[in-house]
């Protein structure tokens, strides 16, 4: 086949389809003080200069930092990394030496943001002589080399002729590589002290040099069934002597010989008791040791490396050179790190002590439970059913959908040669029943959608699945807490499908006991319209029952921008009562956890593939456990602090008088650009505004208080009014017309009209470089000649309506011939009304018709501003999510460039219209137009959640003083926001300009107040979970107590270590929780509590109080 008719797999690219009819601003946004985590590569040039590329994750940020526990714990609020120091773009400076690399190492600067108490910990300020590495490199480099090289012949032992262990005759040739101090010892001492230490690396001097041997080699035999030294009296030597173990520092061939004594136990046991792995469970050969097992566990959670890798890198410490024969036991690895994985598994979950057994497991129960989410039973009072409607949020159940295109798996090996080890026991879904119940939809149709053509539903059925066995996973997490869930989570066959993320949705939901959920999902809009009668055709045992229970579906905060205009107020965490702060973006931080495990899974068995991933997911949990106490202690800081401001704020506007005060107690931009914005407001409106909005809270079928009713008035509504008028002129009487078929409206129409086209015409000519083909710039020269002939049909109808302008043509004609240089079309000027000198007049009807357009004209310039913001804002999001490569990212960044383009476009004709406006107003004496038209500058050009904010907070971060936190504040969510006033535009109104200016001040009022009742529950959401974490580690500690006495007929060794393990996970439950008490009372007392700081804004029932906890202000116990 020829390389023309080659198919190939397209990349991920972008397919964007853009609904014209929405053009709302962006309302809801991230939480407060967001940042972007990095993930940076650095490369070095040939002269060893090194570069970074940077990439980025949006997570929200603490704006404190507080002393962490020990131990390294995910946390979603990570403020962003400090700046390279001295480097303002990709080079570092070669005499930064140590602070460079300190700077470069992206996850060393996370780990100590965690650890200090401020923002980043400051770095010493170094001199040239002060420097460590510059001390190493002028002083030191020869010396470090020289003791390296003596380090491989004998050193000071060189002139000892006997040993020195023993004393003895014997002359001292081996010494071991991994024991401490290196010495020389005679074999029979090497052998004698490594009875213990069977693996070490030993060295033999052969006169010249050391070289490679053995233990083995040497003469050491390792006995089992006995104490260490403890001869045996029926050895069993393994068959053909050759038995492998693989340790952390290399694999050894060692002779091992079982114990054949009467009361010796089976050979697995033997190895098992002196922590040997077998690979087998009949006549093992090869074992691995407990701490290489546990060490590979640890590394890939760290660091996603595959077993391969591991295992290739002990093969070459064993050797180097590829001279030596090294066992390959790479297939028993993966066998025994699979099992060892499944075993701390069930360890861990108490398997190991219940009567039952691990048969009597059940599905999803070794998974790790998040504590600060409501769990019946464990962390919740014995009423909680019985809190009043109004507070029942506090025990609501959060939850988050979403999916991940690049965990794939390839069709691989099977399930007869890969089978389960745990059906259902954590994180996946029991895969019997799911792929039974995915059996029944086979190719699920796209449905049609009411929303934006998502991928996630446009993709469903594409051929681009087609060679995969899994084209990725689903999961539904705790998206406050950001866990995975039991039986929550799937692989997915054709991308996005409702069949699969309904099994998940159900399969975890159904298991779980609750009054109020909220299901927080990126295509809620269309996953949620058939829902319940889809579930009606799923298994009975995932059914939910709904009956007095409360389920709420949001979109992400992050992902509603890219909606239209009717999810934006329907599907918003923003104005939906009970849901706090929460943004519902926990999935998509957690995949930046897994993907690189991606790279090793794809090619792993079906079972191999789940189980990997389930281990990763455990420990992703357990990490998100410990962490707990700091994440909450900053969030409640921070929620605190954003609800005292936020109450303040909101009682500014119903009180006018208080925000003078307000200002200058917290110097709060956001409070005094919203005092310049709202004058005063009447006591009449608020309680009017109130009533409507909370009729609403009540039955979302009632007038959306957030959404506006008058009708805009576009440029065509101004042509045709126009045009009516010129008809009434034109059948009066004493009318005269100037042209038969061009009336004075339509001749200012279409002079805006190529004004227009010469802007976008001079734009994309300038797009054109030096490697414009021959077929681009004929093309652009036709355009530019069609140009010409539509403005020379123009200018001779102007000659009818504006003589007066033949002067100032004739002149422009004359400085361009005098000149010799040739105007592009796209420069000729028009000479509109606008345009003309203060001494030259014309009609004054031109002036009038002019200023009407160009009004109109400019609000459709900002429509067009904000609706190419929020396609810039998708493409970002989609890019992040799903481009991956350098021809895709080339792809799709010439495409944000192309919208970067338009929003150029748009800006420029808006400063145009303007411009005109400015002139026009003052030929018509038109006054107050420039309240909502204001000056566009750049800064005011910035969508709530694209790249352009993020470079914003960052370039923050690096300003000093007030004109730092200004940066950053503009780059902050809804529950901060400081809106760029062209997302307050009200528009033309059709019935004056009054009733705009009160309806936005009607809806900017109902958002104050949602932003001041999100803070609040906030708090009393924060200061549950503190609660139900300090619960349910004390029901934890007394499960686990429970579990030490419950096998019955053990023997006393194998009792006492049941009862141990069981008294140590009772211990570091309890010990966790006392650490995160002592943190969040201590630092309870130093938050900002003050005027606000209650919940009379809620207007919670009186019988509430009972279910609203006081911890942390007093002791939980």
């Amino acid at each position: 086949m020829s390389q023309s008719n080659r198919k190939r797999r397209a990349p991920a690219a972008f397919e964007w389809h853009e609904n014209n009819e929405d053009s709302q601003n962006l309302i809801d946004q991230q939480e407060p003080r967001t940042t972007r985590i990095r993930h940076t590569t650095f490369n070095s040039d040939a002269a060893g200069k090194p570069s970074y590329n940077t990439a980025y994750l949006t997570a929200p940020a603490s704006p404190e930092k507080r002393p962490g526990l020990n131990g390294r714990s995910l946390d979603e609020d990570m403020d962003t990394l400090p700046e390279l120091q001295d480097c303002p773009d990709s080079d570092v400076e070669d005499d930064e030496g140590v602070q460079a690399d300190a700077a470069l190492d992206v996850q060393y600067q996370r780990h100590i943001i965690q650890l200090s108490d401020g923002d980043a910990p400051k770095r010493m300020i170094r001199t040239t002589d002060d420097n460590p590495t510059k001390k190493w490199l002028d002083d030191d480099h020869d010396d470090f080399l020289r003791e390296m090289l003596r380090l491989d012949g004998r050193g000071d032992q060189m002139h000892i002729l006997q040993c020195p262990n023993c004393e003895g005759t014997a002359e001292p040739i081996v010494r071991c590589k991994d024991c401490y101090g290196g010495s020389i010892v005679c074999v029979k001492c090497a052998v004698t002290t490594h009875q213990h230490l069977p693996t070490h690396r030993i060295e033999r001097w052969n006169v010249t040099h050391f070289e490679p041997t053995t233990l083995k080699i040497l003469g050491l035999r390792i006995q089992l069934g006995h104490a260490v030294g403890e001869k045996c009296m029926n050895p069993i030597v393994t068959a053909g002597d050759d038995f492998v173990i693989v340790d952390c520092n290399g694999i050894h061939q060692v002779a091992l010989d079982y114990c054949g004594c009467a009361s010796a136990k089976g050979l697995t046991v033997q190895l098992l008791r002196a922590k040997l792995y077998p690979a087998t469970v009949q006549a093992p050969k090869t074992a691995a040791t407990f701490n290489l097992l546990e060490f590979f566990q640890l590394l890939t959670f760290e660091s996603k490396a595959s077993a391969f890798e591991l295992y290739h890198t002990l093969a070459r410490r064993t050797d180097n050179t590829g001279t030596l024969r090294v066992p390959d036991r790479y297939d028993e690895f993966l066998r025994m790190i699979r099992q060892w994985r499944n075993l701390k598994m069930l360890k861990r979950a108490g398997r190991g002590h219940d009567p039952t057994g691990v048969a009597g497991t059940k599905e999803g129960e070794c998974a790790v439970l998040c504590p600060a989410c409501p769990q019946p039973g464990k962390n919740l009072p014995a009423n909680w059913r019985e809190a009043p409607e109004d507070t029942r949020f506090i025990f609501g159940l959060f939850l988050a959908a979403d999916t991940n295109f690049r965990m794939v798996r390839m069709k691989v090996s099977s399930k007869a040669a890969d089978p389960t080890f745990s059906a259902g026991l954590s994180y996946f879904c029991e895969m019997s029943k799911y792929c039974e119940h995915l059996a029944k939809y086979g190719d699920q149709k796209e449905i049609h959608s009411t929303c934006v053509k998502h991928h996630a539903v446009g993709d469903a059925n594409t051929s681009r699945f087609a060679n995969l066995a899994a084209s990725g996973i689903g999961t539904v997490d705790c998206t406050r807490h950001m866990m995975k869930r039991p039986n929550s989570v799937g692989e997915l066959q054709k991308g996005e499908r409702y069949a699969n993320m309904d099994y998940m949705f159900f399969s975890g939901t159904s298991q779980q006991d609750f009054v109020r959920l909220v299901m927080s999902y990126d295509i809620v809009c269309q996953w949620s319209v058939h829902l319940w009668t889809r579930m009606l055709n799923m298994p009975g045992y995932i059914h939910i029952d709904r009956e007095n229970k409360q389920i709420i579906v949001l979109i992400p905060k992050f992902h509603l921008p890219a909606h239209v205009k009717s999810c934006h107020t329907a599907y918003s965490f923003n104005l939906t009562r009970g849901v706090g702060r929460t943004d519902g973006e926990a999935p998509e931080r957690g995949w930046a956890n897994i993907n690189p495990l991606s790279s090793s899974a794809k090619r792993m068995g079906p079972a191999s593939y789940r189980e990997t991933i389930d281990d990763h997911f455990g420990d992703w949990n357990w990490l998100r456990i410990v962490g707990l106490g700091r994440i909450l202690v900053r969030k409640l800081t921070a929620a605190v602090e954003g609800h005292v401001l936020e109450c303040e704020r909101h009682s500014s506007m119903t009180l006018p008088n208080h925000c003078a005060n307000l200002i200058s107690q917290y110097h709060d931009d956001h409070l005094e650009d919203f005092y310049d914005f709202i004058a005063t407001i009447p006591a009449a409106s608020v309680l009017q505004w109130t009533s409507a909005v909370e009729e609403w809270e009540k039955d979302n079928e009632r007038v959306n208080p957030f959404v506006s009713l008058t009708k805009s008035v576009t440029q065509h509504d101004v042509r045709l009014a126009l045009a009516e008028e010129d008809a009434e002129e034109l059948q009066s009487e004493d009318a005269t017309p100037l042209h038969e078929e061009v009336t004075p409206g339509t001749f200012i129409t279409l002079g805006l009209e190529l004004e227009s086209q010469q802007i976008r015409l001079k734009a994309e000519a300038k797009g054109l470089d030096s490697s414009a083909t021959s077929l681009q710039l004929a093309k652009m020269q036709e355009r530019k000649n069609s140009m010409y002939r539509k403005i020379k049909g123009w200018t001779d109808i102007q000659q009818l309506y504006m003589p007066e302008v033949s002067a100032l043509r004739a002149r422009g004609e004359r400085a361009v011939a005098d000149s010799a240089n040739e105007i592009p079309s796209y420069d000729i000027a028009l000479h509109l009304p606008s345009s003309l000198p203060l001494r030259m007049r014309t009609s004054q009807k031109l002036f009038e018709y002019e200023f009407r357009l160009r009004t109109a004209q400019a609000y459709e310039a900002l429509d067009e501003i904000c609706g190419h913001l929020r396609l810039r804002t998708h493409m970002y999001q989609y890019k992040d999510r799903n481009v991956v490569g350098q021809r895709a990212n080339t792809r799709s960044r010439a495409l944000l460039s192309r919208v970067q383009i338009k929003v150029n476009a748009s800006a420029k004709k808006y400063t145009c219209a303007r411009n005109a406006l400015t002139v026009l107003a003052e030929r018509t004496g038109t006054v107050g137009w420039d309240t909502q038209l204001r000056e566009l500058s750049d800064e005011d050009i910035h969508a709530f959640t694209d790249d352009t904010e993020k470079k914003r907070e960052k370039r923050g971060k690096n300003l000093p003083g007030k004109k730092g936190k200004d940066a950053q504040k503009k780059a902050l969510g809804e529950g901060h926001k400081m809106l760029s006033w062209i997302w307050k535009v009200v528009g033309v109104r059709d019935d004056g300009d009054d009733a705009g200016v009160q309806e936005a001040l009607h809806i900017e009022w109902c958002r104050a107040r949602a932003r001041s009742m999100r803070w609040s529950e906030e708090v009393l959401l924060l200061r549950e979970e503190m609660r139900r974490v300090q619960a349910f580690s004390q029901w934890h500690a007394d499960w686990w107590t429970a579990q030490a006495r419950r096998l019955p007929d053990l023997s006393p060794e194998d009792a006492e270590g049941v009862a141990a393990y069981a008294a140590k996970q009772a211990y570091v439950r309890l010990r966790i929780a006392r650490s995160f008490d002592r943190l969040w009372r201590t630092e309870w007392p130093s938050m900002p509590h003050g005027a606000g700081a209650n919940d009379d804004l809620l207007e919670l029932e009186s019988a509430s109080s009972s279910f609203l906890t006081n911890y942390p202000a007093s002791s939980f116990l």
